[in-house]
């Protein structure tokens, strides 16, 4: 009986070795992450593969679809990108950057936490005095300003305020023999990255940094001072490696639905890291993990020639006077036109200055002839003529006539002045 048990196992055991060989395994399919648009529900270092549950299904519609951007040359791409960004219901400011951290930057919901970049530290709201608002593309290599691309949610992270100064206003790059950076107040000794030649973050924030930058060169662009990725990149090719090597993950889409929700506008290079490639006109990996899944569908496209930015709309900021004329004793004058520094574009035009009316005239002085006086207008050169019996004829008395004659050789300017009146 005991040898029938043992080989009817035996058999069962085989016969559960042979299915399990033959009959194919079936993974159990996850349901689509829903995001929060109130606060920032996604998790650190969780890929992202899926753009299901997010606001992206409705925003990327009619001509502004993947099938038909990507088509497009990288300029047609840099336009419509740019043009779909900028379009916001609200414009942040400063303040917004500081006072709805706790929702934009927390992780699953906590909005008692914030996470810091560089460190990845989850500090609290209380701790201001420990982090600051930083710019991932520093000001003094875009726009120097806390406004605009200075204050877009998009674009400030909050970070531990040590690791932020060190950082300074260095390129992004490898930092090759660098020294590390420690985080202080609040996020006292956390590795916040390598300061060399180049500012270096640590692998799991390389991805959100290179793609915030990419938000600010299209989004503000030459606006902002942010003209060319190069002025904050060590080279285009290291953008994207970094862009590539992390991929973007589901605290990176929480953080884009809850702007959206604010600003009413996306970062389209969280959402489809491809169009990087497009714009710089490279082929987009075929291995690389994306929300949108279309680096792996073999629309390769990035073949065609690298955006050129548009030139920024002058500011006028600087003015110069043009085609000022002084007015005069029988002139007009004009106040002249201001034209602005740079461009040369007419800014205003200038107004008419009436004549004066009058001469300047100098003293009398005489001339070659002993009987002539004559005196000039310092203005506009015109002369005045006296002779000795001009002013004769001018007086009545015979006395008065017989003291000018005598005093021919050194008449007084004071009476010259009395009888030309």
């Amino acid at each position: 009986m005991r040898k029938y048990i043992k080989n009817a196992v035996a058999a069962l055991l085989s016969a559960v070795i042979i299915l399990t060989t033959y009959i194919p395994s079936f993974a159990v399919e996850s349901r689509a992450k829903t995001y929060s648009k109130s606060s920032n529900s996604g998790q650190r270092d969780e890929v992202c593969t899926s753009l299901e549950g997010t606001g992206a299904m409705s925003y990327y519609t009619g001509t502004n679809a993947y099938e038909t951007l990507s088509n497009k040359s990288s300029q047609e791409v840099y336009n419509a990108l740019r043009a779909l960004m900028r379009d916001v219901k609200y414009v942040s400011d400063y303040d917004d950057c500081h006072y709805k951290a706790n929702i934009t930057d927390c992780e699953n919901n906590n909005t008692n936490k914030l996470s810091l970049i560089y460190t990845s530290y989850d500090a609290t709201m209380n701790q201001w005095n420990g982090w600051n608002r930083e710019h991932v593309w520093p000001k003094s290599l875009g726009g120097d300003t806390t406004t605009g691309g200075g204050a877009d949610l998009h674009h400030i992270r909050p970070s531990d305020a040590v690791v932020n100064s060190t950082r300074g206003n260095k390129k992004y790059g490898y930092a090759n023999g660098g020294k590390a950076i420690y985080g202080s107040n609040p996020a006292s000794g956390v590795l916040g990255g390598y300061s060399g030649s180049y500012y270096e973050p640590l692998d799991n924030v390389k991805g959100d940094v290179a793609r915030i930058c990419l938000y600010v060169y299209v989004r503000w662009g030459a606006d902002w001072g942010a003209s060319s990725i190069t002025k904050v990149f060590q080279s285009v090719d290291v953008l994207l490696e970094w862009c590539a090597m992390d991929p973007v993950d589901t605290w990176e889409m929480g953080r884009n639905e809850v702007i959206e929700n604010i600003q009413g506008n996306r970062n389209v290079f969280i959402d489809y890291p491809e169009y990087a490639w497009i714009l710089f006109g490279k082929e987009i990996p075929s291995n690389m993990v994306t929300p949108s899944g279309e680096a792996m569908s073999g629309n390769q496209g990035g073949t065609d020639t690298p955006v050129t930015p548009p030139t920024p709309a002058c500011t006028h900021s600087t003015t110069v006077i043009k085609g000022s004329v002084d007015a005069d004793c029988h002139n007009e004058g004009y106040t002249g036109n201001i034209h602005c520094a740079s461009c040369d574009k007419l800014i205003s035009t200038g107004s008419v200055v009436p004549s004066t009316n009058a001469h300047d005239f100098g003293p009398w002085t005489a001339t070659t002839d002993k009987n002539v006086y004559a005196r000039h207008c310092s203005t506009c050169g015109i002369e005045q003529i006296l002779t000795v019996d001009t002013i004769i004829a001018s007086v009545e008395n015979d006395a008065e006539k017989i003291m000018i004659l005598m005093l021919m050789g050194s008449v007084d300017s004071a009476l010259l002045e009395s009888l030309s009146q």
